[in-house]
């Protein structure tokens, strides 16, 4: 059997890690489609440890393919044991015993041989063999962690899996230093045709997403890279590092013989689906067909910053919205009460004390300006209009009373027939005191009786003009 393959496709993000702990084969960027291994570890033991750990049994099984399997090579169990001894004993020699926390890596295998598709996985990674012409998964591995084994026994259903507290503890892994090795499930396909995908990936790619997604995206009319540009856009919020390979199986030539060649992949005991057939049927309902995906790649998304950031930006916009525009507004505020409170007192003194018609008139006009402008909601403006209106009425007035005056003679002011005044009372010396510039006032000359002595008739004296620069006219102007 002779297998030719598609340009791969990788991804190799860091996630929310420090460090990035996974290592994958070919390293990124550098795989062809010559290429025939393919291998993702999932590294665990800390900085330093874990990257240390997936980067040498990568290397190991690396090295030890490409000195014993060539073209016409049919890949086993004993030769694939073979290499997986190596890499223990590379993992043995670089443990330094120092740290209390072993090393440890995951292990997903393929190899595409004259004998097919060889697969193994040791750990929690997993390996999918997705037909999207039947939408359909042919093979899916089980994970080597404690939920599964609580799946297996009952305890717990699929569904629970995802969410158990312990989903992230394992039961095998390749560690250095063990006593007894733990062995690999293996399987090899001959179940191949052009069209299917082989996807490898660490647990980090499936936190959000779902086999459903997995086999909507595969069997999409996308292309290749689009499709990896969608695997990567659901993980990009993903806490752990997450990495995969994705395979496109370009074209099959069978040969003789090809029946012969071990093909367990339907009935292996590492394949899911013969636990849980209905992940067909899940997958199939989801599947978003013709779900158009751009080429170019995912744009990372910005990191979020820490709670108090947020805090400290909020506190500082609260400063400066109280110093340039809560403390101004008050102030202005304060301000123009006051101005308001000065008006109405100077338009209450005005008729009080003033006896000028005109005078009056003035200051009731301000006072209504004054109440229709605290009544009304856009009445600042408008009472603004009319106290300047009524400011400008009450000198035109002023000024033809002033005309008037000047242009009749002053003998014909004295003709004029007047009441008899009364003897000045406090209210008139208080009205002349708050008046202003009042002319000071001269006994009539009148012929006395002989009969019976009555008092002299005195003038009303003229009510003088307000001052224009007095003290309390500067209000009103």
């Amino acid at each position: 059997m002779k297998v030719s393959l598609a340009q791969p496709q990788f991804i190799y993000e860091l996630g929310k890690r420090n460090n990035q702990e996974d290592t994958i084969y070919p390293s990124s960027e550098n795989a062809t489609a010559e290429d025939r291994l393919f291998i993702v570890c999932d590294g665990m033991g800390g900085h330093e440890h874990g990257e240390r750990a997936s980067r040498i049994v990568c290397e190991s099984f690396a090295k030890y393919v490409n000195q014993h399997v060539d073209d016409n090579t049919v890949f086993n169990d004993d030769m694939f044991n073979e290499a997986l001894e190596l890499a223990y004993q590379e993992l043995d020699n670089a443990d330094d015993n120092t740290v209390s926390k072993k090393m440890g890596t995951t292990l997903t295998f393929i190899l595409f041989h004259k004998g097919g598709c060889f697969m193994a996985h040791i750990g929690d990674s997993r390996i999918y063999h997705v037909r999207p012409s039947e939408k359909r998964f042919l093979y899916m591995s089980r994970d080597h962690s404690l939920v599964f084994e609580l799946f297996r026994s009952g305890e717990i259903s699929y569904e629970e899996m995802k969410t158990h507290p312990k989903k992230n503890i394992i039961t095998r892994a390749m560690m250095p230093g063990e006593e007894n090795r733990l062995s690999a499930e293996t399987v090899n396909t001959t179940d191949i045709q052009p069209g299917d995908y082989f996807y490898l990936c660490s647990d980090g790619m499936l936190e959000r997403t779902e086999e459903s997604d997995i086999m909507g995206i595969l069997a999409s009319d996308n292309t290749d890279t689009a499709k990896q540009q969608r695997l990567i856009s659901t993980a990009l919020d993903n806490k752990d590092n997450h990495s995969a390979y994705i395979i496109r199986i370009e074209e099959v030539q069978t040969e003789a013989g090809d029946s012969e060649i071990r093909n367990d992949e339907a009935n292996s005991r590492s394949n899911v689906v013969n636990y849980i057939p209905e992940i067909n049927k899940q997958a199939v309902t989801k599947v978003a067909e013709g779900d158009f995906v751009s080429d170019e790649p995912v744009k990372e998304k910005a990191k979020k910053k820490f709670p108090w950031v947020k805090i400290m930006l909020v506190l500082i916009a609260a400063a400066v919205y109280t110093l340039f525009y809560y403390i101004p507004k008050q102030r202005d505020m304060n301000v123009s009460n006051w101005e308001k409170n000065q008006e109405k007192s100077t338009i209450k003194d005005t008729l009080t004390n003033y006896n000028n018609p005109d005078e009056r008139v003035y200051g009731e006009e301000k006072r209504d300006s004054a109440n229709n402008s605290s009544i009304s909601k856009d009445g600042s403006g408008q009472s603004d209009k009319k106290s300047k209106k009524s400011n400008t009425d009450w000198q035109s007035n002023r000024k033809k009373n002033d005309k008037s005056s000047n242009s009749q003679p002053q003998n014909k002011q004295k003709q004029k027939t007047e009441p008899k005044t009364q003897p000045k009372t406090e209210n008139q010396s208080g009205g002349n005191q708050g008046g202003g510039n009042h002319s000071p006032e001269k006994p009539a000359t009148n012929p006395t009786p002989t009969t019976t002595p009555t008092p002299a008739a005195q003038p009303t004296p003229t009510p003088a003009a307000p001052p224009t620069n007095g003290g309390i006219d500067s209000a009103f102007e």
